[in-house]
């Protein structure tokens, strides 16, 4: 079975069949440190622990960061719109023809990732200054900045019927970076009026083009913000970082939908505490989840320095054992 397949049938709560074996960004820090010690040898931390391979569909989503500032008034859409132009000759890669037959007659999965900015980065935040100009655009003008995400929509729109009018997909993935540890940087109810009939709009899209898996991608304390997101057609969530927030990917299940999905979620902390920690994590936090299915296991933040490589290593020895344990793989 191909891990395709394996990712497809755990997405659809199928019994008896178990998750692809992934893992969360490598940073090119921990990569060098591994290579210097000598764990690594030439290859990647993929190859080395036999990871399954995934791609994402390689459609430019963002504006070159120079055409990006936040509006000030109705007289700067047009500015806007030239950003968010999907007539631009850079979307997608000039070998998209090429790659078109591998993407075709693949054995592992393949993903696209619309709103690949976030809310507050499409109407222009980069530092304090562009922030507080953001949050003051919020309330005193939302008609404009319902414009601009009207605008965002179309673009994002058009961008998919041509990535997915070529290939088909397994799932989508939405970035939307919008909490502190503490709360959503906005109420739910100003996100809800002004950010979220765009992403419905984006995530019809990508219904109508048969992606049924669709994922947020997200960080901080969102729990507020889900009920929204699912109303817009989100499926799934990852979350970055939920043992910092202290979010538990099951009781999230228990409040909204037991039938939500989940990539990541394992605490990397405890991870880097070593074995016992490790077993802890695994048993309490991913053995009920893959019991129930649509749920594939990987740390919640990317790999960095700081994680030894005898712990990554152990605690990717266990996980295996885990798997093949709950699904009877002995």
């Amino acid at each position: 079975m191909t891990s395709r397949v394996q990712l497809r049938e755990t997405l659809s709560f199928s019994q008896g069949i178990a998750p692809p074996r992934y893992e969360s960004e490598f940073s090119d820090d921990v990569v060098a440190v591994w290579r210097a010690q000598g764990r690594l040898g030439d290859g990647s931390p993929e190859e080395h622990f036999r990871l399954d391979r995934r791609e994402d569909l390689p459609v430019e989503w963002r504006p070159p960061r120079e055409d990006k500032a936040v509006p000030e008034s109705q007289a700067d859409l047009g500015s806007f719109r030239r950003a968010y132009d999907p007539d631009r000759t850079d979307k997608l890669p000039g070998d998209w023809a090429e790659r078109l037959p591998d993407w075709r007659d693949r054995d592992y999965a393949l993903s696209i990732s619309p709103w690949n900015e976030g809310f507050f980065q499409v109407i222009g935040i980069r530092d304090w200054r562009s922030f507080h100009k953001a949050i003051r655009l919020l309330h005193d003008q939302p008609t404009l900045v319902r414009a601009l995400m009207d605008q965002y929509a179309a673009y994002l729109e058009e961008l998919i019927e041509r990535g997915l009018t070529d290939v088909d997909v397994d799932y989508a993935v939405l970035y939307e970076p919008i909490a502190s540890n503490h709360a959503p940087v906005v109420s739910p109810d100003t996100y809800a009026r002004l950010a979220l009939p765009a992403m419905r709009r984006v995530v019809d899209c990508l219904e109508r083009h048969g992606v049924a898996f669709r994922f947020l991608w997200t960080a901080g304390e969102v729990r507020p913000l889900i009920p929204h997101w699912l109303d817009a057609g989100i499926n799934g969530l990852v979350i970055n970082q939920t043992g910092t927030v202290g979010i538990s990917y099951a009781a999230l299940r228990r409040e909204f939908d037991p039938r939500l999905r989940f990539f990541g979620g394992i605490d990397w902390r405890a991870v880097a505490r070593g074995p016992e920690a490790i077993d802890e994590a695994l048993d309490q936090t991913v053995r009920p989840l893959l019991e129930q299915g649509g749920y594939v296991p990987y740390l919640d933040d990317t790999v960095r320095a700081n994680l030894p490589f005898d712990a990554f290593r152990y605690y990717r020895r266990r996980l295996d054992d885990l798997v093949a344990e709950v699904f009877g793989q002995r």
